[in-house]
């Protein structure tokens, strides 16, 4: 239990006490860089595996300090012992998501650590795994026994990370086997439900028990079935190619739809209409482009001068034991002050104004498409429309002073605009076929079985009236079965 992990940790902390010093430095050596200042402040309230991942960047910078080294080693193990902690005190107190949240958190950071358990912390994780088996049979087990397949599978699915870990494969195996065995039986239930007509019925159960790998009867063609629209094109400024490439992808969206089947031989006609265009402005301006020119300029300056100036000195001397005296020419250096000219620079702004021509471009798209789906129902339109413009200018000046060099207006490359467009418009149009089946047959106050299967068929999670009307066949499986339809 939560007493054995303590043990663990505080083992593990007797193990390690020679490193504290090095975790607390943050408060007590001004030495400290600042991102280990940032780690140890972390590790100081009690954020370890934080911590750990700041001191990876100081292992990378100075990978042979072993004191770093050592650092990041204790605050990984004591960053697992709190994960593990704190999942085994969740458990403890009635909160299992929030353990198998920790419990997640442990193992994806023991992986990326390439850590080794101790005793101690390997006890408590076989006892938290065992908690957590006990929790998936009560969320995933129970009502897959109960028939309640898809309920259970879409808990599993929350659970595919915690249970990819390979400790917990028996685990995984246990609540996967009794998912599809759940399955299995459900869908043997199904099929007794069947009765012919009820297409959209019918196709539930089918695509139910094609699920879990079990075969069923096919649905025959639904009531709304369409095949690909007719199309009637009317567009200006877009060529013939262009025009079947959105034929085609709007076909395609189509096809990829609730409206859609093989087999059926009505085509809703549909219409498209739409115009690319294009226009162009040239307009002459004068433009200036700032420069500084450093301009020279006379300036005095008084300076301090030296010369050499010659003077006379009587100098004694002897000659045949009669003493003489000569004179003796010497120099000597005076200072004096002098002004002189100068030449210095001063900036002076400039301007430099140059003709060029200002060159701009608008493309502008709209495209409408239009068709009845059904009879009752208003037709479905469409509708898309967007513009891009650029500008720029053109000259053949070249001023280097002032930065200016002939340039060419380089305008958007109108084909590679129109293709995203005509993209995000398939997925517009392929919304809108989305949204007009839910409008069609999933606002009802009240739902027979076979037209709440209808509304399934749209791939969305159902309405409550519609989930009511399944809810006496499929249990709590009715919330699910908008999963068994996928379109894209």
């Amino acid at each position: 239990m939560i007493a054995s992990l303590f043990a663990s940790f505080r083992s593990g902390a007797r193990r390690k006490s020679f490193l504290v010093p090095a975790l607390l430095c943050a408060g007590a050596l001004t030495a400290c860089s600042t991102t280990r200042g940032h780690a140890n402040d972390l590790a100081e309230k009690g954020r370890f595996v934080e911590a750990a991942e700041v001191y990876v960047k100081l292992v990378n910078d100075e990978p042979n300090n072993p004191e770093y080294r050592a650092s990041l080693d204790d605050l990984r193990w004591r960053g697992l012992s709190q994960l593990l902690t704190q999942a085994r005190q969740a458990r403890v107190e009635g909160r299992d998501e929030d353990a198998e949240v920790n419990l997640e958190q442990f193992f994806t950071y023991r992986v990326k650590w390439n850590s080794k358990l101790d005793g101690g912390m390997e006890s408590s994780l076989l006892e938290e795994m065992a908690g957590t088996h006990r929790h998936l049979r009560q969320l995933i087990i129970d009502p897959a026994k109960l028939g309640n397949a898809l309920t259970a599978e879409s808990h599993l699915d929350r659970k595919r990370v915690l249970l990819a870990q390979p400790e917990m494969a028996p685990i995984r195996r246990d609540v996967e086997e009794a998912v599809a065995q759940g399955g299995v039986a459900t869908c043997a239930k199904l099929k007794q439900s069947l009765s012919g007509g009820a297409q959209h019925w019918t196709e539930l159960v089918s695509r139910y028990c094609g699920h879990y790998q079990q075969s069923a009867p096919r649905a025959g063609m639904f009531p709304e079935a369409l095949g690909v629209p007719t199309w009637q094109v009317s567009v200006d400024g877009i060529s013939n190619d262009v025009v079947q490439y959105l034929m085609t992808r709007l076909s395609g969206a189509f096809e990829a739809s609730p409206w859609y089947s093989e087999a059926s031989q009505r085509h809703a006609p549909m219409t498209i209409a739409g115009s690319l265009r294009e226009r162009r402005t040239v307009e002459p301006v004068q433009l200036t482009a700032p420069w500084t020119e450093r301009v020279p300029y006379t300036d005095h300056e008084d300076r301090t001068a030296t010369a050499e100036v010659p003077y006379s000195v009587e100098e004694s001397y002897e000659e045949k034991g009669v003493m003489k005296k000569r004179l003796v020419r010497q120099t000597k250096t005076v200072e004096y002050k002098t002004t002189v000219e100068v030449t210095k620079y001063r900036d002076v702004s400039r301007s430099f104004d140059y003709h060029a021509q200002r060159r701009g471009v608008e493309y502008s798209f709209a495209v409408v498409a239009q068709g009845i789906l059904q009879e009752q129902h208003a037709p479905l339109a469409v509708k898309a429309e967007n513009s891009i413009e650029a500008s720029g200018y053109e000259h053949n000046i070249t001023f280097e002073p002032g930065g200016v060099r002939p340039q060419v207006f380089q305008r958007p490359n109108k084909e590679g605009w129109l293709d995203g467009q005509l993209r995000g418009y398939e997925q517009t149009f392929f919304a809108s076929l989305m949204s007009r089946w839910q409008d069609a047959f999933c606002n009802a106050p009240a739902f027979a079985v076979e037209d709440a299967a209808r509304c399934a068929r749209g791939g969305v999670e159902l309405p409550g009236p519609a989930k009511q009307a399944l809810t006496d066949t499929l249990g709590d499986d009715a919330a699910q079965v908008h999963r068994l339809f996928v379109w894209n």
